[in-house]
């Protein structure tokens, strides 16, 4: 195997074994990260609609 084969080889099982763990921990903590995400993406979306809206 080459030495590039080798670390594509290594990407990839690096970034499954990585959505493995995201996968755990969504499961794990679904419940307290739909209340924090919401509170974000309302307060991004919020913000991001008053500076679309700011006039000088």
């Amino acid at each position: 195997m080459t030495d590039g084969a080798s670390q594509g080889l290594f990407v990839i099982v690096a970034v499954v074994i990585f959505g493995i763990f995201v996968l755990i921990a969504y499961i794990l903590f679904r419940d307290n990260l739909q209340h924090s995400l919401k509170n974000i993406f309302d307060n991004a979306t919020s913000g991001a609609e008053a500076s679309l809206n700011y006039t000088k």
